[in-house]
């Protein structure tokens, strides 16, 4: 059987345009997770504004991951006659993750406020710098996944400000990580905070790796 190309170009845009909404959930569940880190940074610890801000989180991804039913759905039943069908499906798992790594670091970072624990400010700022850069990279994300629609040259171009984002996160990554193992802390609040630091340092990995979709996903369509 052979489709019409606007059949294909129809579904293309339908598509992409559900990955564009999901992106942008994402996006703002990283940005939640960067403002309640704000808030741990200023010592504004009311505990309800977390618990809001953490629950704001799991709805943004139960909603990301209908996006993500929805938009698998699509590439089963009419995405079979896209040439990229496979590097779709690729792009939005590795998008997801995002969310479910916010969703971890945001749990964890209530726990720590919860418990009150004793952290230098020096830490508190380094935590804030790293969440802020890991924002800008997911950002740059977004900003890659909207261009799919419109040029194969601008989201290759894009694709580069992930890239920068990234090894400004690994750099301040590799400064907080010692940092938190030289601090006097107990050691298991120590592990408690490394463990938030981590859960941002895989938002960027796994931010890069969506961004090499992008790029491959930008050369077939």
């Amino acid at each position: 059987m052979v489709f019409p190309s606007e059949t294909e170009e129809q579904i293309r845009r339908i598509v992409l345009d559900i990955c564009q909404d999901h992106i942008r959930k994402i996006l703002e569940s990283v940005r939640e997770l960067t403002l309640m880190i704000d808030d741990f940074a200023q010592k504004n610890s009311d505990q309800k504004s977390f618990e809001e801000r953490l629950l704001k989180i799991r709805q943004l991804k139960d909603e990301a991951s209908e996006f993500k039913r929805v938009l698998l759905r699509e590439l089963t039943e009419t995405g079979m006659i896209l040439l990229s069908r496979e590097d779709l499906m690729r792009l939005v798992n590795q998008v997801n993750e995002i969310v479910d790594f916010s969703e971890e670091g945001a749990f964890r970072l209530n726990e720590l406020n919860k418990r009150k624990i004793k952290i230098s400010d020096e830490l508190r700022n380094d935590l804030l710098n790293l969440s802020k850069n890991v924002l800008k990279a997911v950002t740059a994300l977004r900003n890659t996944i909207l261009s799919l629609k419109f040029s194969r040259s601008r989201t290759i171009e894009l694709a580069k400000g992930v890239e920068a984002a990234k090894y400004v996160v690994d750099e301040i990554y590799r400064n907080i990580d010692l940092k938190i193992i030289d601090t006097k802390m107990d050691i298991n609040y120590k592990l408690f905070l490394r463990e938030i630091v981590i859960v941002l340092e895989h938002i960027a990995d796994t931010t890069e790796d969506a961004t090499d979709s992008a790029r491959i996903l930008a050369l077939s369509i």
